[in-house]
């Protein structure tokens, strides 16, 4: 019985390899399959496993498809290392919200230095600044202070909404912008109060650059004393500051405010 069962199971091997050799095109998915049960067995042991076609559904090469490559993001990866990207492609990356885009189109339009198209630079400036550019507020106020946006009232309210939300938390570059531009009185006309406002938030946080600018504006002019004693309260804040020339400018005003202090504490000979 044994015998007769081998001699199957080896012709069967045979027909199916043959058969793969002949009717399977040289890429066609094998899969495992087990051997024809042969009718001349009434073994009840499983039947070995050998190489076969697959039926459907089964196993199989499986073509991977690939997946589509976003071009925006390609446009990306070229900006980013430095590659030619022309204005078209970063037009398109810009206007996608990408705030490097934002960046980088508005410094190639303000390079262009026409003033047509200044107002288009300060926008793409304000757009990378509105989604955390940090590095777009500063010539943003300086295309605002050259005033492109003039009689654009919509896009310079937008602009001074954004400083205000900026110098609300914590940009130093935005308040110290819309301070000078409200004491100035352009773009957004004067605002003394706002720009006192802006600096005594920003003393009042622990900003000591913000002190000292408070004190000089308390100085301003003529002073009664109140302004002094107040300006010298800034002027302590300051002088505690990590920054030197900050701290050299308070320490140095405070001596001219409190000229018997400092002569009390000279050396006598």
């Amino acid at each position: 019985m044994i015998r007769p069962l081998l001699l199957a199971l080896a012709a069967a091997s045979l027909a199916l390899a043959a058969g793969l050799a002949v009717a399977s095109p040289a890429d066609a998915a094998t899969c495992m399959v087990r051997v024809p049960e042969s009718l001349s067995s009434d073994s009840e042991r499983a039947r070995p496993m050998v190489p076969g076609p697959c039926k459907a559904g089964q196993g199989g090469a499986k073509h991977r498809v690939a997946k589509p490559v976003d071009p925006l993001k390609l446009i990306r990866n070229r900006m980013i290392a430095g590659k030619n990207v022309s204005y078209k492609e970063l037009l398109k990356l810009a206007d996608s919200g990408d705030d490097l885009a934002q960046l980088n189109l508005a410094k190639r339009i303000e390079a262009d230095n026409d003033p047509a198209t200044l107002d288009a630079a300060a926008r793409y400036y304000r757009r990378a600044a509105e989604n955390g550019r940090n590095s777009a507020v500063r010539p943003l106020i300086r295309l605002l202070n050259a005033d492109v946006f003039l009689d654009q009232p919509k896009n310079l309210a937008a602009s001074r909404d954004l400083l205000e939300k900026l110098a609300a938390k914590g940009d130093a570059v935005a308040r110290d912008g819309l301070i000078a531009m409200y004491r100035a009185g352009k773009p957004f006309g004067p605002d003394p109060a706002r720009a006192d406002e802006l600096l005594v938030a920003a003393a009042e946080g622990g900003d000591a650059k913000a002190a000292l600018d408070l004190a000089f504006a308390l100085l301003s002019g003529t002073p009664d004393a109140a302004r002094i004693e107040e300006a010298k309260g800034y002027l302590k804040l300051a002088a505690a500051s990590d920054t030197l020339n900050v701290r050299t400018m308070a320490e140095n005003l405070l001596r001219t405010l409190e000229p018997q202090r400092t002569a009390s504490t000279e050396t006598p000979s």
